[in-house]
């Protein structure tokens, strides 16, 4: 046997056992269930694949591939130049965009058809249609609500918004109802910290704050001149406000100089820019094309036009360095930036802001205060500091 031989032996050896492991891990597997202690007797689990296994994610995409074919050669649905965005999928999430209810029922009627041959099961119940029309097409808002689809015999509810995969979208095609859906997470994750953890150190607590309440899921998509995000910018200096024990209208430049930290709209900024350059440099060949067209032909149209104009502007960028990458996206860079817009007048004053809460909080110990003042002096001249 030639070595170009037993080299093929071998890799036909691997590949044979690689299918023989897949077959026996998933038709020789037993579980059971238990319920209040009590076990029952073992059954083959004989469909769906393992949740939580490394190539679970694979095998399923190679399930699904077939059903993303057929609908994509269907000839109905949305495209972007040759380019089909009828079927949006990730994981086992599925989204089917159509420009008209005629091609929404063809498209549904090869999901049915997929799910009849592969013996699987499309949830009506957590299946919901929106429907988004152009302003100059408003009036026909009423008949298209009316339209009915189903999928596997059952009805799909009819929505005005819907979170997919964390963002909320509305049938007014903005992002208001996102916003208002991470402000009031925010207040909640807040409040958590406030109330669970009031008697740790201060230190402690502005780490907790930074750490649980600042994700800001998903504020890379928002339209930054919303007026709705500057009500979560607001939002937030009032939780630091509350977090450092200060009064209502502490002025709004000192905040993020006490928990060292970037104004709240400049981090939206910054994570706004940050994908937008990753969009127009995507693997995707589709995501680069509409990034770029978005960018270059949408400045007043766009979001991603919108915002990328607005966040040169803002950070003092060029549009051609933007585009290009050249951009350095070190936090310290932008903190850098926003200390240029701190004088030195405001700047001592953050200073003596901060020396009177450690005074407060017991981390300094002057004798001299300690026998004059009291907790409720040192807050009355804080209130005089954070407001003057």
């Amino acid at each position: 046997m030639t070595r170009n031989m037993r080299m093929h032996v071998r890799i036909v050896r691997m590949y044979v056992y690689r299918y023989v492991l897949l077959i026996n891990t998933y038709t020789g597997h037993l579980i059971r269930i238990s319920w209040a202690g009590v076990m029952s007797d073992y059954f083959a689990a004989l469909n769906g694949v393992k949740q939580g296994g490394v190539v679970s994610p694979v095998l399923f995409c190679m399930y699904m591939d077939d059903l993303l074919l057929s609908l994509s050669r269907s000839g109905v649905g949305c495209y972007i130049g040759l380019s089909f965005v009828g079927a949006i999928a990730f994981a086992d999430d599925i989204v089917l965009i159509s420009p008209t209810p005629f091609a929404m029922r063809k498209l549904l009627s090869i999901c049915d058809s997929f799910a009849l041959e592969f013996d699987i099961l499309f949830n009506a119940a957590k299946s919901k249609f929106l429907v988004i029309l152009a302003n100059k097409w408003r009036s026909l808002c009423t008949s298209m609500n009316e339209c009915n689809f189903n999928i596997g015999g059952n009805p799909i509810e009819n929505v005005t918004s819907y979170p997919h995969l964390g963002h909320v979208i509305n049938s007014s095609f903005n992002d208001n109802d996102d916003i208002k859906h991470r402000r009031q997470q925010f207040i909640g994750q807040s409040n958590n910290v406030f109330c669970f953890f009031a008697k740790l150190d201060l230190c402690v607590k502005i780490k907790l704050f930074k750490a649980f309440c600042s994700s800001i899921y998903g504020c890379e998509l928002w339209n930054l001149d919303s007026v709705i995000v500057q009500d979560f910018c607001s939002t937030w200096r009032m939780a630091v406000r509350r977090l450092l024990g200060l009064p209502y209208n502490t002025h709004c430049y000192l905040l993020p100089l006490l928990i060292n930290s970037l104004p709240v709209f400049d981090e939206i900024c910054k994570r706004s820019a940050s994908f937008i350059v990753s969009c127009l440099f995507s693997h995707s060949s589709l995501v680069r094309s509409i990034a770029w067209t978005g960018v270059l032909n949408g400045k007043y149209t766009s979001v991603l036009g919108k915002n990328c104009f607005l966040c040169c502007k803002r950070f003092g960028w060029s549009v051609d360095e933007f585009t290009l990458d050249r951009l350095k996206w070190r936090n310290d860079n932008f903190m850098a930036f926003c200390d240029v817009d701190i004088d030195c007048n405001q700047r001592l004053t953050a200073n003596l802001l901060f020396e009177l809460i450690c005074l407060r909080e017991g981390y300094f110990c002057f004798d001299s205060f300690n026998n004059f003042l009291s907790t409720a002096e040192i807050n009355l001249l804080i209130s005089d500091v954070a407001s003057n």
